[in-house]
């Protein structure tokens, strides 16, 4: 519950402030939470961020219901977890991103958690890709894919963040012909112009 709390606090100033200018002093005056208790429970405010990305990707990743539905073969089901790549979120939570993303290219120890996160959104989102993309297993091209609507789905949230959501429709429609199954045009499209590497 105290580290709840204290992950909220933190979230909402790192969004409206910035990381660097959030200090633990004022997350601890925030929060209601002694300094001393935040060092206990977390080694640095790098840490603290790094907490924040994985009870946030827990939350948004649902990956019990990814496998489950990729388990029991649930098209339906999966293409419905995959339309989280494309659907407009919290505008907070894109601010977020966006600093976690800019710390990252700046602190190591941001970075290494950072792409511990990106390694688990690229798995369930490669799973996801092979199972409704049956034939399809070749594991380069599932990671040209994948990264294709992370690219996608990450350059249109920082859009958002400019330009809000009635400009970012076109993207929206890319993202959603790719994962909604019409992705196979992308790989005939890859062979026939040797972007294969072949």
């Amino acid at each position: 519950m105290r580290r709840r709390h204290l992950l909220d606090v933190a979230r909402r100033l790192f969004i409206s402030q910035g990381f660097h200018q959030t200090g633990v002093a004022q997350i601890a005056t925030e929060s209601g939470i002694k300094v001393g208790q935040i060092y206990r429970d977390f080694q640095s405010k790098e840490a603290i961020i790094a907490a924040i990305c994985d009870m946030d990707m827990a939350a948004w990743l649902e990956e019990d219901v990814l496998a489950a539905a990729v388990k029991d073969g649930d098209l339906p089901a999966i293409r419905s977890w995959l339309t989280r790549f494309n659907q407009p979120g919290d505008m907070e939570e894109y601010r977020l991103l966006a600093e976690i993303m800019a710390e990252a290219g700046r602190n190591p120890s941001v970075a290494e958690s950072f792409s511990a996160t990106d390694r688990r959104v690229r798995n369930s989102l490669s799973a996801a890709l092979v199972a409704i993309l049956p034939g399809q297993t070749d594991p380069a091209v599932i990671e040209s894919l994948a990264e294709l609507v992370l690219t996608l789905g990450i350059g249109l949230a920082s859009r958002r963040i400019v330009q809000g959501e009635d400009r970012c429709s076109l993207g929206s429609r890319i993202i959603e012909r790719v994962i909604t199954g019409e992705a196979r045009s992308f790989f005939d499209c890859r062979e026939s112009r040797g972007l294969d590497g072949s």
